[in-house]
């Protein structure tokens, strides 16, 4: 019996420190999953009609449960667009819907019917201990840093102007009244403050600077 209960154990202790491992790599593999490569325009415009889900409770720190629920309910067919950050080194698919599947995978919007360089344009990611990961890196982010969003129709450059923390309630940071404030279309970034517990959100806030047809070299440079 004592034999049995310590290989348990030892079992037990081995998924435990694995677990962040695989978490990481389940998180990548869905990332290359929706090559952006693959996706044209035409798709894109598609995936943009198609209703979609909005669970905010979706925006919790990342965990074993929500991984597995994410694979499970994991479509590719919700990809509406891109996201780069240069500067942070994020490329990541732009999915429609707030969902553990598509933060898993990318960004994802927040609004059902939000719009590229229109109104407020909302975007939410996990905060991951590895920055290359998902939205790992965006706390680091500096005013002037540029943010390009693209439906593979038109490429459109925002430059952040201001970050801010709020509490997890916030939910006029998501209204188009932001935008009006600022005079111009905006970007919403936002990822838990270090983690969910502390019960707040944090938020890059860029303006859009430039709109122009989609083109692959604009993308990368």
């Amino acid at each position: 019996m004592k034999k049995t209960l310590s290989i348990i154990l030892i079992i037990v202790g081995i998924i435990l420190i694995l677990t962040p491992f695989l978490t990481e790599q389940i998180i990548k593999y869905h990332n290359k999953s929706a090559s952006l490569d693959e996706i044209t325009e035409k798709n894109m415009s598609e995936n943009n009609k198609k209703e979609a889900d909005f669970d905010f409770s979706s925006v919790e720190d990342v965990n074993i449960k929500a991984v597995i629920n994410g694979t499970m309910n994991y479509n590719k067919d919700l990809v509406i667009g891109v996201l780069i950050v240069p500067d942070l080194g994020i490329e990541l698919p732009i999915f429609k819907g707030l969902t553990d599947a598509n933060l898993i995978s990318g960004a994802a919007t927040m609004k059902p019917e939000q719009s590229m360089g229109k109104g407020n344009y909302p975007l939410a990611g996990h905060n991951m201990k590895n920055k290359n990961l998902l939205f790992g890196s965006l706390m680091d982010i500096k005013i002037g840093t540029k943010v390009i969003i693209s439906d593979k129709n038109y490429i459109y450059e925002y430059k952040i102007y201001d970050t801010i923390v709020v509490p997890d309630n916030a939910m006029d940071m998501l209204d188009d009244y932001k935008s009006e404030e600022k005079g111009k279309p905006i970007i919403s970034l936002m990822t838990c403050y270090h983690s969910s517990k502390t019960g707040k959100r944090f938020f890059a806030l860029g303006e859009l600077v430039d709109k122009y047809p989609f083109n692959d070299k604009y993308i990368t440079n």
